[in-house]
């Protein structure tokens, strides 16, 4: 199946993986802005994990529940063994895979996890550990002080554009150690992005698990991320690259800088649909304020073909810190 007749099926409401027309189409939500997590209501989470203060786990002593999203809850919790805090991250494949692809789903979760450990960089969160336990996969990762970027995406609650500017560089620069030892992120976006107000410092979250969702949504035809967010090619059916993770950094720096999103939809094929042929709004019809090298930057960083995109996560980190010195440091 080419990528034009994968994504054209997926816009008709056809599952491309059984191509049964029709049969998600009722089943898609009315969507949010930004779409986060968007999942068709197809079994219910009865094995989800719901774990208790106090609880142990594989080794972990819970002190809290941090979040929990679409396939996976995180939680604040103790290595009994080496008394270091973690965050436990327990995902739930039960539901989603059938009994017979049970194993290959766990065992590429847990190469990808094993992956993600190998990368280590000051601005990527780390993972300890991958295994299993009680019939789920769980990754133990680095706890991390600070709030996700994410809080910081709406008028009111935006950041100075030269600290976003300068951030979402190095977020780039992290980008480009991963992609140098062969490891895409395929979920980037401000939630993804933890800041430490005080030290001013950003970490990178998640490598090791959007591999695993992506591959999942292909299989059955329901969106697990954060499509908002996702490069036209993951859509389609063409591979993923390095190139994908920089439309989806352009996509969040145009968030963070305006307090809205590039494309917007109120379903999930009118928002396939305008990520994969309609231009988003220039940057300085939004903010005249702004440099027009960063409304440049955006525009190449979100082109609709990879190759139109930056050559690499290094160039687009080189003009973002140009971009961000350019900025007034006084402009809000």
């Amino acid at each position: 199946m080419t990528g034009q007749s994968h994504l054209g099926r997926w816009l008709r409401g056809a599952d491309p993986s059984t191509g049964a027309s029709g049969q998600s189409a009722g089943l898609m939500p009315r969507l949010r802005q930004p779409l986060e997590f968007a999942v068709a209501e197809v079994g219910a989470t009865s094995r989800r994990a719901s774990l208790k203060p106090g609880a142990s786990f594989a080794g972990y002593r819970i002190e809290r529940e941090l979040g929990h999203g679409a396939m996976a809850n995180v939680y604040r919790a103790r290595d009994e063994r080496t008394g270091r805090i973690v965050a436990l991250k327990l995902l739930s494949l039960g539901d989603d895979w059938p009994e017979d692809r049970l194993d290959e789903a766990r065992l590429r979760l847990l190469r990808e996890a094993e992956a993600a450990s190998r990368i280590q960089h000051p601005d990527i969160v780390g993972v300890y550990e991958a295994g299993e336990h009680a019939g789920l996969v769980y990754l133990a990762m680095e706890f991390v002080e600070g709030v996700s970027l994410g809080t910081h995406t709406y008028e009111g609650r935006l950041l100075p554009p030269r600290m976003v500017t300068e951030m979402c560089g190095r977020v780039a620069d992290a980008l480009q150690f991963a992609h140098q030892r062969g490891v895409v992120h395929r979920d980037i976006k401000p939630a993804n992005i933890i800041f430490d107000q005080q030290s001013r410092r950003i970490r990178i979250m998640d490598f090791g698990v959007a591999r695993f969702s992506d591959s999942h949504m292909t299989r059955t035809g329901i969106v697990l991320g954060s499509p908002s967010y996702m490069a036209p090619e993951q859509f389609d059916g063409r591979p993923v690259a390095a190139q994908s993770d920089l439309f989806s950094l352009g996509v969040s720096l145009f968030q963070l800088l305006t307090g809205q999103l590039p494309f917007r939809a109120d379903s999930m094929p009118g928002l396939m649909l305008a990520i994969a042929t309609q231009p988003h709004p220039p940057l300085r019809t939004i903010r005249p304020d702004l440099p027009g090298a960063l409304g440049a930057a955006l525009d190449r960083a979100m082109q609709k073909e990879p190759p139109a995109r930056f050559g690499s996560a290094a160039e687009m980190a080189l003009v973002l810190h140009d971009c961000a010195r350019a900025i007034d440091p006084g402009l809000r």
